[in-house]
């Protein structure tokens, strides 16, 4: 099978675009059937509402600037599925994905024969993937970014020994909740026995639920933000960020990263502690250069990314979620507090688009709404209508590349492309294969 026609069937599974089966019997079957890979390396796990992405990434490049090989799986990708599967910050190949996938396949089409309630979904299907080409590779390192939640996640089938949890605030409260101690029930369900236990700036209400879970466990250490490490004297200068960070530790002061946004500085700061954690707990030493070396290389694809284009200096921020706008909004007024800036925005159905409009309008002096290229974004007609409540300079245009063309024939001191990852992928497979004008 080909790449591209692997792709379409792993999407046609019945997952109907990416939809979620929770629970841990098929992943924990499948991987039993190939043979438990995900027990062959150490793991990191990583969960939270916003920021898991970037300090799964962030933990990548330190600790492969420190010398391991690092395997990290990471969801969901941008233009092409084989970004979910890296080893030292580089994707799976076409080919090793195709024939990772025919290496297990006789197991699915087992599972897949005992109903449909047994057949293995997209995300379980590309874990187990995951596991298995980490397995192979002999990484020292598995970084695990959590897909949804935490306690049924298909992540959770592995034996993580450093728990990650970044940030906990109300997202996808049909599955997990509508309060944060509920929410935050579900995320610490990646607790296990002996892990060491990072926390990032969590309320005093959800981390409670945490550090509840973590003693049931019997979580070895527990190290939380403003307790055990913080950071200060933070400098935001657009791809070369600065902060002070006070570790468990270690101290760095005037440490630069590339990563743009007010929200890196609290990921820069977790994620320095959880190398700290992981170190501590296998007795390894850090080389300080080596870190200051690979934070000032750490960029996050699609988090208030900055980057120019023919001149036009543009900003990509996949804010798919109401705290994630408010994040946008603070790093807009610290980076770009005077200039015009014009948005195409693109919001799923089933997140808090009225919410989201309000601080969009209030940052953005003109709009532009598309379509998202997903099942649920099928009524961006809704999404636009709320945002003509709010701001008087909006219109529709429902393909996103017109979309896109439309945004840049403006003029602007800064064009922004948000409100999901999914329009980002789009946009930026189409400014890839020079479907738009530029």
């Amino acid at each position: 099978m080909e790449f591209t026609n692997l792709v379409d069937y792993l999407y046609q599974r019945g997952a109907a675009n990416f939809k979620v089966k929770l629970g841990l019997e098929r992943i924990e079957e499948l991987t039993k059937r190939i043979g438990c890979p995900q027990n062959s390396f150490k793991s990191i796990h990583v969960t939270g509402t916003n920021g898991k992405g970037s300090v799964t990434t962030a933990l990548s490049q330190i600790l492969r600037y420190n010398g391991m090989k690092v395997g990290t799986f990471i969801s969901p990708h941008l233009v092409s599925l084989t970004e979910r599967i890296k080893i030292n910050g580089e994707n799976i190949s076409e080919r090793e994905f195709v024939e990772i996938y025919n290496e297990i396949e006789e197991e699915i089409k087992k599972m897949d024969l005992k109903g449909e309630e047994y057949a293995p979904s997209f995300f379980e299907i590309t874990t187990a993937m995951a596991f298995k080409y980490f397995e192979k590779q002999k990484v020292d390192v598995g970084i695990i970014e959590v897909g949804l939640g935490g306690r049924l996640d298909a992540t959770n089938v592995i034996n993580s020994d450093v728990s990650v949890i970044t940030s906990i605030s109300k997202d996808h409260i049909k599955t997990l909740g509508n309060t944060l101690e509920a929410i935050a029930y579900e995320k610490a369900g990646i607790i296990k026995k002996n892990n060491f236990l990072v926390l990032g700036n969590i309320d005093e209400s959800p981390k409670k639920v945490i550090l509840n879970k973590a003693k049931e466990v019997n979580a070895e250490k527990v190290y939380e933000h403003g307790k055990d490490f913080n950071s200060t004297n933070h400098r935001y200068f657009i791809n070369n960020n600065m902060l002070d960070y006070y570790g468990i530790n270690s101290e760095f002061k005037d440490l630069i990263f590339g990563a743009n946004g007010t929200f890196q500085m609290e990921n820069v700061t977790t994620s320095l502690a959880v190398v700290e954690a992981f170190m501590q707990k296998f007795g390894k030493a850090l080389s300080i250069e080596k870190i200051r070396e690979a934070m000032a290389n750490f960029y996050w694809e699609g988090r208030f990314e900055y980057t120019e284009i023919n001149g036009k200096k543009i900003v990509f921020d996949g804010a798919h979620n109401f705290a994630a706008a408010q994040q946008l909004e603070k790093s807009i007024n610290l980076y770009f507090p005077t200039q015009k800036k014009i948005a195409l925005i693109g919001i799923l159905d089933d997140k808090d688009y009225k919410k989201m409009s309000q601080i969009f309008a209030s940052v953005f002096d003109k709009i532009i709404v598309t379509s998202v290229p997903t099942e649920r974004g099928r009524h961006p007609e809704l999404i636009y209508e709320e945002f003509k409540k709010h701001s008087k300079n909006v219109e529709f245009i429902k393909d996103p590349s017109e979309g896109f063309n439309k945004l840049l024939s403006e003029k602007s001191d800064i064009y922004f492309f948000t409100g999901s990852l999914y329009l980002l992928g789009k946009i930026k497979e189409l400014i890839s294969t020079n479907l738009v004008a530029l």
